[in-house]
């Protein structure tokens, strides 16, 4: 931590001490509907306003973004601070400053994953509904992402999508919601091999990684949305990488399964290449916000390979990932890390988080390498 970080720790749980008294004084500073605070950071000077227009259209405009629970700005020299909640601080009585307000209201918090099966429309998925129930499907993850502290609950819910394969994280009446689709689960069954693969993949492994995959694909925009975790470049790509990373911490045996398993859900596309390796694609192709499958496919191998080269060594030796690509891996693991560890670890309750991977939640399995 360098010193400047330390002044400014030291200075916020100074200030976040006295926000019962901010509290006090908030009448004679509050904010009316439509209104807008200027803070002018060389002036020191704050200025009430409305802005001229549709304040809605500027929200889009200027790139606006909704502000957590609170927000506190402090002067340090000539020098203004921003810190936008939540943030773990250390208040010095063991909590941290996203957990308490200023009247010891709970914020923050763990075990805030939520589970919901809506009943399919379509008949047909009615065994999919019984299957996830009786699997505990979502519970399972429930479990596994408990140990995140956050403000707001998050939910997990599987629906009917009148035909449509999908899966998403949105706001759904103001409440974070990951929605899973009937229909992708129909497909993901469909598509599974029927017996354990030339690569040691086995069905059930092969649905479990791809489950897996796709709703902590969808839990991570949730996590990104709800604690305004900046990201560069494409979130989609974001997602995936948080997807990889969570997979990668359950040891040797689970995280080779899981990978290995989530894997097979790209492996057509990557079929289709090693048949016709000068494929064209239209320039809409492109255009989506998502990855190719084929990029996500090796993008997820090098994930693998770059966070243990000797448990995923035949990732390289079965050319499932180019020996071109594996050298950089390493750093890649690395970098994606650094950005977990900075952006998403200090909402983690470490303890909990130690028993959740600990806990023996997959079947055992008979595959080998």
């Amino acid at each position: 931590m360098t010193m400047l970080h330390r002044i400014m720790q030291v200075t916020a749980v100074a200030f976040i001490g006295c926000l019962s008294s901010i509290a006090q004084a908030a009448s004679e500073l509050s904010i009316a509907k439509d209104e807008g605070v200027f803070v002018d950071g060389k002036a020191f000077q704050l200025v009430l306003g409305k802005p001229k227009g549709d304040p809605s259209s500027l929200l889009k405009d200027l790139g606006a973004r909704e502000m957590g629970p609170s927000a506190l700005i402090f002067r340090l020299d000539d020098k203004l601070y921003i810190i936008d909640s939540p943030l773990i601080l250390s208040r010095g009585d063991g909590t941290s400053a996203s957990q308490k307000t200023a009247s010891g209201v709970d914020q923050a918090r763990t075990n805030r994953i939520r589970v919901e099966y809506v009943p399919p429309k379509n008949p047909d998925h009615k065994y999919l509904y019984d299957t996830l129930k009786e699997h505990q499907a979502f519970e399972k993850l429930q479990q596994i992402f408990s140990p995140f502290r956050l403000p707001v609950d998050l939910n997990l819910r599987t629906v009917g999508c009148d035909g449509v394969a999908n899966a998403w994280y949105s706001r759904e009446d103001s409440r974070p919601t990951v929605t899973v689709c009937y229909e992708f689960f129909h497909h993901m069954f469909e598509n599974a091999p029927a017996s354990t693969t030339d690569a040691k993949i086995s069905r059930a492994d092969s649905i479990v990684g791809q489950f897996f995959y796709l709703v902590a694909h969808e839990v991570g925009h949730g996590l990104f949305d709800i604690l305004n975790v900046p990201v560069f470049g494409r979130e989609e790509d974001a997602a995936d990488s948080f997807s990889a990373y969570i997979m990668l911490q359950f040891g040797k045996e689970r995280a080779r399964r899981l990978i290995t398993g989530a894997a097979t859900s790209y492996s057509k596309y990557i079929a289709n290449i090693k048949d016709k390796p000068n494929v064209t694609l239209p320039i809409a192709a492109f255009s989506s916000s998502h990855g190719a499958p084929e990029a996500r496919f090796y993008n997820l191998l090098c994930a693998a390979y770059g966070a243990d080269p000797v448990e995923f060594a035949f990732l390289v030796e079965n050319e499932y990932l180019p020996k071109t690509r594996a050298p950089s891996c390493g750093r890649e693991f690395y970098v994606l890390t650094k950005a977990f560890h900075f952006t998403l670890s200090p909402y983690i309750d470490q303890e909990l988080a130690k028993k959740v991977l600990d806990t023996r939640w997959m079947a055992e399995s008979s595959s080998v390498k």
